[in-house]
């Protein structure tokens, strides 16, 4: 009688354990894999960034895309925890992505979402360590606009701001910047002269008005890099 009792319980336990979660399988494409990161407070999706996104889908056949889930806030979380969570997340999308798949992976940014891509790629102030060249390698074009920490007179930068940095500008000859710098020919930056946050102006319509200004010479540059 204890021996069936047991073998009840073990049977009613099992039946109420919870399944094990089954992560979706990732998806590879022949085209390109495009990774979005909206700007700080965007509703969640690509934000500001969806019109390049859809540009660079419609450019090259057989391509996929996924909006970057982070915070992009500024208070809630604190704007350098929301892009240390957007870094954490953009890197491990990049090598889960990259070791499954033999694809090309296309990086668009905003504001916010600028700020994570490059300091994913070249690292930053109490920042998360970048990703590896071996990872870069994977990656055939990075666009962002109004990136926080634009430095301007980079071979990368894009725009009519041509003498002011970002109000989180990466430091003249410093390893960050010269790390951005080895992955130039993939990237572009856009920054307005005024834009309030890439280029320590006063003039927030600037900033966005960048990824309608910019965005098809983004498209154009990405389609050039990646096909």
């Amino acid at each position: 009688m204890l021996k069936a009792l047991l073998t009840l319980l073990f049977v009613a336990l099992v039946s109420c354990a919870p399944l094990a979660i089954l992560l979706p399988r990732t998806s590879c494409y022949s085209g390109v894999y495009v990774i979005g990161a909206r700007g700080s407070e965007e509703d969640a999706g690509f934000g500001s960034t969806a019109s390049v996104v859809n540009g660079v889908l419609a450019a090259i056949p057989n391509s996929g895309s996924i909006a970057l889930d982070y915070p992009a806030s500024v208070f809630d979380p604190v704007y350098p925890d929301s892009v240390t969570d957007g870094i954490n997340t953009l890197i491990s999308l990049i090598k889960n992505y990259a070791d499954s798949c033999s694809g090309k992976i296309v990086l668009v940014g905003f504001s916010q979402g600028a700020n994570v891509i490059t300091d994913a790629l070249a690292g930053g102030v109490d920042k998360p360590t970048p990703l590896s060249p071996s990872y870069v390698s994977r990656i055939s074009a990075i666009a962002v606009f109004g990136d926080p920490s634009f430095t301007h007179g980079q071979s990368f930068d894009v725009g009519t701001d041509t003498t002011d940095d970002g109000v989180f500008a990466r430091e003249e000859g410093g390893a960050s910047l010269a790390l951005l710098n080895t992955y130039a020919s993939k990237l572009r930056s856009y920054c307005d002269d005024g834009d309030v946050y890439c280029a320590s102006g006063d003039d927030s319509t600037t900033h966005s008005q960048e990824v309608p200004t910019w965005g098809t010479n983004a498209v154009d540059f990405i389609v050039s890099q990646s096909t």
